[in-house]
């Protein structure tokens, strides 16, 4: 079945080219943050971006939207991330919706085969690598292309720093993990396994369920993040996670724009104030109880009701939900 992912794969990097070849006659003004690649997976402390515009802006920002697997010297597990707008004289709404829906269908093939192999959620990336190449990343194969059919009259850049997220395990899973660490342990420190806090563990679920789930967090690194503003309220329109590039219109009065400034850790002490309290199903706060479906997309982007702006965005917030 690995097949079906090439063959996605292959209808990805076509309609990207055909997206590539539009937009960039159509730019009237645009800014990119580009932001070092890590090296590491391990986020520094400090963060300096350099900002692009004009032809260099557009080069790096075609090379980043069609760049699918991991640059030389980049840490497995992270990603590419070019913040940045683009202003264009005319739609490309059509194609940026052309290039999600190959995205979309890339992720299917790879769950297909998930299922059809019956593995965990987290082996996802190793049977895209399987199919596609061992330096290929599933996060900046599947993220989304944003583009609105609008001129909006603020943009703002910033970090999110506080950002996690969780991925869900069946217990099945969690057992074959603990009981794998347990005998570790055992070997490790010549104690009997019974004695490892990974055997006190599988004793703490033995009542559940093979196919129940458990959550386990996922600490984001800090990622910059975009808040666009068309109407007059207070409150954004649309929030992105602005890993790439965006496209808006062109308008009269030019949009003001807040430009994204240097990421530095000790300068930011306040946490979200959104964060859930998750009840754990293990001592120590690896694994926790699964939250409900409806809490389960609480840390993606979210739009206020009543945006009535013609855009890949509440498609790409409703996929995301219908994904996890």
């Amino acid at each position: 079945m690995t097949d079906a992912i090439v063959s996605a794969y292959e209808r990805l990097v076509e309609t990207v080219g055909a997206f590539n070849e539009k937009w960039p006659a159509l730019v009237v003004g645009g800014m990119i943050w580009r932001i070092p690649l890590l090296t590491e997976q391990r986020t520094p402390s400090r963060i300096s971006v350099q900002v692009l515009t004009g032809s260099d802006a557009i080069k790096v920002a075609v090379e980043a939207l069609r760049e699918f697997e991991r640059d030389l010297g980049q840490a497995p597990g992270t990603v590419l991330r070019l913040p940045g707008y683009f202003i264009l004289s005319g739609s490309i709404l059509d194609e940026g919706r052309a290039v999600n829906r190959c995205k979309s269908e890339l992720v299917d093939a790879i769950e297909a085969e998930r299922v059809f192999r019956n593995v965990a959620v987290s082996r996802r990336s190793h049977i895209m690598r399987q199919a596609l190449g061992k330096n290929f990343s599933l996060n900046q194969l599947k993220r989304a292309i944003q583009v609105f059919d609008a001129a909006p009259r603020q943009i703002t850049f910033t970090w999110a720093g506080h950002t996690s997220g969780k991925e869900r395990v069946t217990v099945g899973h969690v057992r074959e993990v603990l009981l794998a660490e347990a005998h570790e342990k055992a070997m490790a420190t010549g104690e009997p396994v019974v004695n490892s806090p990974q055997w006190i563990d599988l004793r703490s679920i033995a009542n559940m369920a093979e196919t129940d789930v458990l959550d386990v967090p996922k600490p984001i690194a800090p990622h910059p993040r975009a808040m666009l503003w068309f109407s007059e309220r207070s409150r954004y329109d649309a929030m992105l996670h602005a890993n790439l590039p965006f496209f808006v219109l062109d308008g009269q009065p030019a949009a003001r724009i807040v430009g994204l400034k240097d990421f530095d850790r000790d300068a930011r002490s306040a946490k979200r104030p959104d964060v859930k309290q998750r009840l754990p199903a293990l001592p120590g706060g690896r694994f926790f109880v699964a939250s409900s479906s409806a809490e389960s997309v609480a840390h993606e982007p979210s739009a206020p009701d009543g945006l009535e702006v013609l855009s890949t965005y509440r498609e790409s917030v409703k996929d995301a939900a219908g994904r996890k």
